[in-house]
């Protein structure tokens, strides 16, 4: 199996501890919210495992069954979604997921794998557009088309819903538990919305002042004492009858 381990992960700036041992194991085919208050390190946390800000202690990929290590190649990470002033077309741009610069020589392999990502996101029809005339939706489609098209082992989405509307939403994350679930990835996202972290997510990784506080199923983590504690808030936990858990805030503490 698919594992990702991460081992007295630590995180230092400006002398100011952001992570401060973290350790934990994600596994393949799982979805894993890390969520938390403002400032607690999550986005630092991602980061980290992609290792994309300098940090102590180990991050290690690898299949037990196949006794395979993986590398740094293998993890795609796609940050929180802000103006996109790139002149770039959609094709060069997940082109640009598999090649990692453009040149004159793409084999025909590459121009296939890029066009297949883009029919199965239903983007062909925006491939020659400007990804900074698209949509905020559209855009974060495409942001993902680059992950999928490198084929990660693990995938790590920083707030990927934030600056889409509820149907946008629904269709990035659809869309991301469908890879994790038919590639076998390791899928971590950032995200405030507590409901959408327990609709998606196999387990929650509750953040608390750089330190885990809590990583287990939304029905261990999202209660109401916990919630307290962490967000100072009082809050009550409700079943929908769509079965999900919400989260309903009262008041501050």
């Amino acid at each position: 199996m698919l594992k990702l381990s991460v081992c007295d992960l630590t995180v230092t700036f400006a002398a100011r501890p952001v992570l401060e041992k973290v350790s934990a194991t994600f596994y393949g085919g799982e979805m894993v919210a890390v969520i938390g208050r403002n400032g607690v390190g999550k986005t630092t946390f991602i980061k980290a495992l992609a290792d994309l800000v300098p940090h102590a202690g180990t991050v290690t990929l690898h299949d037990d069954s196949a006794g395979r290590v993986f590398s740094l190649r293998d993890v795609a990470y796609v940050p929180q979604l802000e103006a996109v002033t790139s002149r770039l077309t959609v094709f060069e741009t997940v082109l640009l997921g598999l090649v990692r610069d453009l040149h004159w020589k793409v084999s025909d392999e590459q121009l296939d794998t890029v066009m297949n990502v883009l029919a199965e996101l239903h983007l062909e029809a925006l491939s020659h557009r400007p990804v900074c005339n698209l949509s905020g939706g559209q855009k974060q489609l495409v942001f993902m088309a680059q992950a999928f098209v490198s084929n990660p082992r693990v995938l790590l989405l920083d707030e990927p819903t934030s600056a889409l509307d509820l149907r946008h939403q629904l269709i990035v994350m659809d869309l991301a538990r469908r890879h994790t679930a038919e590639r076998g990835l390791v899928t971590l996202f950032v995200t405030h919305d507590l409901m959408l972290a327990s609709r998606y997510s196999h387990r929650l990784l509750l953040l608390d002042e750089g330190r885990i506080r809590a990583l287990d199923t939304s029905e261990q983590v999202l209660r109401p004492h916990l919630l307290g504690d962490v967000y100072d808030i009082e809050a009550s936990v409700e079943r929908t009858r769509s079965g999900f858990l919400g989260v309903v805030p009262i008041r501050p503490l």
